[in-house]
């Protein structure tokens, strides 16, 4: 997320994606997500009960890091997602690349997050996958049809208020 501004473009789809799902009562949750010595680090940023005002604020916070093991991540988002009782249930995911840390990367992190993604689809989840950076091809073979290619990354909060309407019932 470091070059070409993504964090930058992350952080305002966040804001608006948030804010569009606040305006029509659709409860929404909102994490960053790293890796540090071993571990995944994950960033909340906004909750589906919000505890305070300030999520917004949080979110101004989403930054660039270091590496990323997207499975684990996806794994604790999607089990956050299964537990609710709205009829549509979206993961997003924005990314700008393949899965990356050590010990974990290759057609090995691919295949997990593929397994991944079929085992919360059977659960009734519509995932979506923005591409942003330049691995959009690997993006596109790891997640399938659920790939949206973000070409022009001013168009990415447009394109993710788009899905996110083509789902809703309010």
């Amino acid at each position: 997320m470091g070059g070409n501004d993504r964090a930058t473009s992350a952080r305002a789809t966040a804001i608006i994606l948030y804010d569009f799902c606040q305006a029509l009562n659709i409860p929404v949750l909102v994490y960053g997500h790293t890796t540090g010595y071993g571990t995944v680090e994950l960033f909340s940023y906004a909750e589906f009960d919000a505890i305070d005002k300030d999520d917004r604020y949080r979110m101004m916070d989403i930054s660039a890091r270091c590496s990323n093991r997207d499975g684990a991540a996806l794994r604790f988002m999607a089990e956050q997602l299964v537990k609710r009782r709205e009829d549509e249930r979206i993961l997003i995911l924005v990314s700008d690349g393949q899965p990356a840390d050590s010990g974990y990367g290759g057609s090995e992190a691919e295949a997990d997050l593929r397994g991944i993604r079929q085992e919360y689809q059977r659960k009734g989840l519509l995932f979506v996958a923005a591409a942003i950076g330049d691995d959009k091809a690997n993006i596109q073979r790891i997640y399938g049809d659920s790939f949206l290619d973000i070409t022009d990354l001013n168009k990415l909060p447009v394109a993710l208020t788009d899905v996110v309407k083509r789902h809703i019932r309010v």
